[in-house]
C-alpha cells in the first residue's frame, strides 16, 4: 500500500491539488484512498473533498504525526482490510511534519499483513507568500522543505518572478537535493507530472538516525 502525501502550510494550494491528482490516478484505475487532517474541530477540506466524490475519511483533533498517531496508523488498517487501496493521499495538518508521518503509516504494520510503501514526499511552497511565511511560521516551512522529495512551487500564475525565484532559492538553501517543480492547481499545470512522481516513484521509509541527522543540521544538536 503506498502512501503519498502531500505537505505544505495553511492555503499552499494542496487540497487542490489532491483532488485532481486523485482524478487523476482514478481514471488510471488506480483504487484511490484520501485520508485529511487538520487541526481542529471542523474539518472544511474533507468536506471539500466529499463533495468531489472521493472515498475519504476523516481525522480531526491534532496533527497526524504526534497526538493521534495511532489512531492514524488504525485508520490505514482499517482502509487496507476494507478498501485495499492501491494509493493512499494523506493531507497533513500545515503543523504536520513529513518525516514523523512516514513513522506514523509504518505502525499500521502491526495491525495488518500490509507493507507500507513512500512516494515521493511533496512539499507545496506558496510562490505568493513566501515572504509572510518565512516571516511568521518561518521553523514549519523550513522543516516541510526539509523533508521533501520533491518541492512543489505553486501559485506561479498569480506570483510575481520575484517571489517564485525567492520561493527557490529558499528550497535551494534548505535541501539543495530537492527536485523543483513549478506549478499552478488553479490552471491544472503539473498535476499530470505530480500523478507520475506518485505512481512512478517511491521514497526512503522512516529511519530515526537519518531524521536526527536532518534536525541536528537545521537547528543544531542542543
Amino acid at each position: 500500500m503506498k502512501i503519498a502525501q502531500i505537505a505544505g502550510f495553511l492555503g499552499s494550494g494542496k487540497t487542490t491539488l489532491l483532488i485532481e491528482v486523485a482524478k487523476l490516478l482514478v481514471e488510471r484505475g488506480k483504487k484511490v484512498a484520501i485520508v485529511v487532517n487538520d487541526v481542529g474541530e471542523i474539518n472544511v477540506d474533507f468536506k471539500i473533498i466529499e463533495a468531489y466524490g472521493l472515498k475519504a475519511r476523516e481525522l480531526s483533533g491534532g496533527c497526524i504525526c504526534c497526538e493521534i498517531a495511532g489512531n492514524f496508523a488504525n485508520t490505514l488498517s482499517l482502509l487496507y482490510s476494507n478498501f485495499n487501496p492501491d494509493i493512499v493521499i494523506v493531507e497533513p495538518s500545515g503543523v504536520a511534519i513529513p518525516w514523523g508521518l512516514k513513522r506514523a503509516a509504518e505502525y499500521s504494520e502491526a495491525e495488518v499483513p500490509v507493507t507500507i510503501e513512500h512516494a515521493p514526499v511533496l512539499t507545496l511552497v506558496d510562490a505568493t507568500r513566501i515572504d509572510t511565511l518565512m516571516g511568521t511560521v518561518r521553523r514549519l516551512v523550513v522543516t516541510q522543505v526539509r523533508e521533501a522529495d520533491v518541492c512543489l512551487v505553486n501559485k506561479v500564475d498569480a506570483a510575481q518572478e520575484e517571489g517564485i525565484a525567492r520561493a527557490e532559492e529558499l528550497i535551494r538553501s534548505v535541501n539543495p537535493n530537492c527536485e523543483i517543480m513549478r506549478i499552478s492547481t488553479h490552471q491544472n499545470k503539473g498535476v499530470k507530472e505530480v500523478a507520475d512522481i506518485i505512481v512512478d516513484r517511491t521514497s526512503s521509509r522512516y529511519d530515526e538516525a537519518m531524521e536526527r541527522a536532518l534536525l541536528e543540521k537545521e537547528y543544531g544538536s542542543g
